[in-house]
C-alpha cells in the first residue's frame, strides 16, 4: 500500500514509518523541510490545512502533535480525509477503569482532542490512543530519568499526595497495533495501546532509589500547568476490546524491565 505518514521524524512516528516500510509498504513521509527521511517526501504544514498533498494514498497514519488550535487542526483533518489517528488515553480523564468505549472526560492538554477523533471516526478512519509511550530510551520515561538525575533520588509528580498509576505500552507493540489497524483497513473504531498499569512510585524507584512525590503545583511553575496536571493524572486503562479484535499481543520488554536493564540503561 502507498501510505503517507504524518509526524515521520518524531517518535512514534518515525517507529511507524519504519515498520511500514520494512512490511514492503510504500512510505510518503509529510515533512515541513525535505531532506529529513529516507522515503518518498511531501512538503506540507499541520498548520497550513492548505500545503497539505492532495494525492490519492491506500492510507494515511497521523502521529503528529496537533498545532494547539482547533479551526485548524479539525481543517487538517477534513483535508487529510480517512486517517488512522494517533491520539491518547489522556482523554478519558482520571478513570479506573477507562475502555474502549468509555466516556471521554479530557483533562486540560487534550481538551479538544474528542472532536478530533469524532471527525476522524466519522470520516471512516480508526483512533488509536497509546498510554504512556516507553522504548528506545524516549518518551516521558527519559524525562523522569533526568528529573531523578538533577535530584539524585526518584521522582513523581502528584496532586493531593496521590501516587498516581499510569498505563503503559512499548513503542514497538504500538506500532504493530497502528499497522494492524492500517493493514486491516480498520474504520469507525476506537483502539486502545496499553499492555499494563504501574503505580509511579514503583517506577520512580526502578529509575532511582528513594523515590519522592513532586506536588503538582510545583512542577507547573517548570513544566507549565497543562503538563503538570497530565503527570499527576491517574489511570488504568484496558485495551480488551483492541486485542480481540486485531489480535494484538503485546510483548515487549515492560516499563520496570525496559528502565532497569533494557533501552533507558544505555
Amino acid at each position: 500500500m502507498k501510505i503517507l505518514v504524518v509526524g515521520a521524524t518524531g517518535y512514534i512516528g518515525s517507529v511507524v514509518a519504519e515498520r511500514l516500510a520494512g512490511r514492503g509498504h510504500q512510505v510518503v513521509a509529510l515533512v515541513r523541510q525535505a531532506g529529513r527521511v529516507p522515503y518518498e517526501e511531501r512538503v506540507g504544514d499541520l498548520g497550513d490545512p492548505a500545503s497539505l498533498p492532495s494525492e490519492e494514498f491506500d492510507a494515511i497514519v497521523h502521529a503528529g502533535q496537533l498545532t494547539g488550535d482547533e479551526p485548524t487542526d479539525v481543517a487538517t483533518i477534513g483535508k487529510l480525509g480517512r486517517v488512522h489517528y494517533v491520539s491518547g488515553v489522556w482523554v478519558l480523564g482520571d478513570t479506573e477503569d477507562g475502555a474502549e468505549d468509555s466516556p471521554v472526560n479530557p483533562i486540560a492538554i487534550v481538551g479538544y482532542r474528542p472532536t478530533v477523533e469524532r471527525l476522524v471516526l466519522d470520516g471512516g478512519g480508526s483512533v488509536i490512543r497509546p498510554g504512556v509511550v516507553h522504548g528506545r530510551g524516549q518518551g516521558i520515561p527519559a524525562l523522569l530519568r533526568a528529573w531523578a538525575a538533577e535530584r539524585g533520588h526518584g521522582v513523581y509528580v502528584s496532586a493531593d499526595g496521590r501516587v498516581p498509576t499510569w498505563s503503559f505500552v512499548h513503542v514497538d507493540d504500538l506500532v504493530d497495533l497502528i499497522v494492524a489497524a492500517v493493514e486491516h483497513k480498520a474504520s469507525g473504531q476506537v483502539f486502545h495501546g496499553v499492555s499494563e498499569a504501574v503505580s509511579l512510585d514503583v517506577v520512580a524507584g526502578a529509575i532511582a532509589p528513594d523515590p519522592r512525590p513532586w506536588p503538582v503545583s510545583e512542577a507547573a511553575q517548570v513544566v507549565g500547568a497543562a503538563f503538570a496536571e497530565a503527570l499527576a493524572l491517574s489511570q488504568r486503562v484496558s485495551s480488551a476490546r483492541t486485542r480481540t479484535t486485531l489480535g494484538w499481543h503485546p510483548n515487549r520488554p515492560g516499563i520496570l524491565s525496559d528502565l532497569e536493564e533494557g533501552s533507558y540503561t544505555a
